[in-house]
């Protein structure tokens, strides 16, 4: 596996994104996976969940079960894991969908996390929301405070309940910092997440709890 091919990937994607101001919003999209094993392979399950915005009411929802062929690599997450996550997002889409991806955006050393990668490959607009600072410096005092990359204004680092440790937010593509800042923020319900990424986080584990419940009564049967 060349590792220095793949950067100069993602440095490519990289120059390819655009900031800029989000026109209108119609929906949220949120995006979450969750890994097995099953005898010597790894799956994955994708889930992606859309609703409506600014009100958040559900429309639709997505999953699919993949075989995984790229080993677990920081900062190289996108080859692992971005096909099967654009392949849920990309049968419940609709125009004027923000995206909000569980895992970076900018906010990578390279500057092209998984949500990057998902909006320039989608050319939809992204948000990379994470439970922790992969990469950058954080300034300023509060709840909110600014999130850099490379000297670059990409993000925020956002405590979003009392008692909750912050998440970061960083911009994938076709979006301001600010902007995605305001969308997490009116997607949040009292938890942790916005509610696209907390609801796709958990039809994933519902999925694959599901599947290994049916892969273990197979198995016992056949016993």
């Amino acid at each position: 596996m060349n590792l220095k091919r793949l950067e100069e990937i993602q440095k490519k994607i990289a120059e390819s994104v655009k900031i800029r101001e989000v026109s209108q919003v119609d929906y949220v999209a949120g995006v979450d996976q969750a890994f097995f094993k099953a005898g010597a392979k790894e799956y994955v399950v994708s889930s992606a969940v859309l609703m409506s915005y600014p009100d958040l009411e559900f429309i639709d929802s997505s999953s699919l079960f993949e075989e995984v062929r790229f080993p677990y690599i920081p900062t190289f997450l996108m080859f692992r894991e971005a096909k099967p996550a654009m392949k849920v997002l990309q049968s419940i889409l609709r125009d004027n969908t923000v995206i909000m991806v569980d895992g970076s955006g900018l906010a990578h050393p390279r500057m092209c996390g998984i949500a990057t990668y998902i909006g320039v490959k989608l050319e939809n607009p992204t948000i990379g929301i994470t439970k922790k600072r992969l990469f950058g410096e954080v300034t300023g005092d509060g709840e909110v405070r600014k999130l850099l990359a490379n000297n670059m204004h990409v993000g925020y680092e956002l405590k979003t309940c009392r008692r909750c440790n912050p998440i970061y937010v960083s911009v994938g593509n076709l979006i301001t910092p600010e902007n995605a800042l305001s969308i997490v923020q009116r997607c949040l319900k009292g938890y942790k997440l916005p509610e696209p990424v907390r609801i796709a986080d958990r039809l994933s584990k519902e999925k694959k709890s599901e599947y290994l419940s049916n892969l273990n009564s197979s198995f016992q049967w056949k016993l």
